[in-house]
């Protein structure tokens, strides 16, 4: 993954114009607390992060297909467990809990998606 490429902004969660800048104040994908609290503005190129009010509503659409992808296969699995073994019972409930965690990463990189649609990569010369 190379820096300057909207994937290395997007994965590392770091601000699309400079890519040097956290997206989200307490950083990382699993975190539980202030789960969506980002800064004004970056620290490094001074981007702005609240670009209009009610902006980072439309990254509900863009983690819906996300979690649907997650989703889709598990409802699939569960209700073939019939013909499963007697092991994959006693995993799936687990394989359900994991993909609950799993939220709250898609919805900080929803948000890195969305700002990366709208704002390019600018490097300094």
């Amino acid at each position: 993954m190379q820096k300057g490429t909207k994937l290395y902004s997007i994965l590392k969660l770091k601000c699309p114009r400079c890519q040097i800048g956290k997206l989200f104040n307490n950083p990382g994908f699993f975190v539980f607390s202030r789960i969506l609290e980002m800064p004004d503005r970056c620290p490094n190129c001074q981007q702005d992060f609240i670009i209009e009010p009610g902006y980072y509503t439309a990254a509900l659409w863009i983690s819906y297909p996300i979690v649907l992808l997650v989703f889709i296969p598990l409802i699939i699995l569960g209700f073939s467990l019939d013909s499963i073994s007697c092991f994959f019972k006693f995993i799936y409930p687990l394989i359900i809990l994991f993909s609950l965690m799993l939220q709250i990463p898609i919805m900080r990189i929803a948000r890195a998606i969305l700002l990366n649609m709208t704002i390019d990569y600018t490097s300094k010369r």
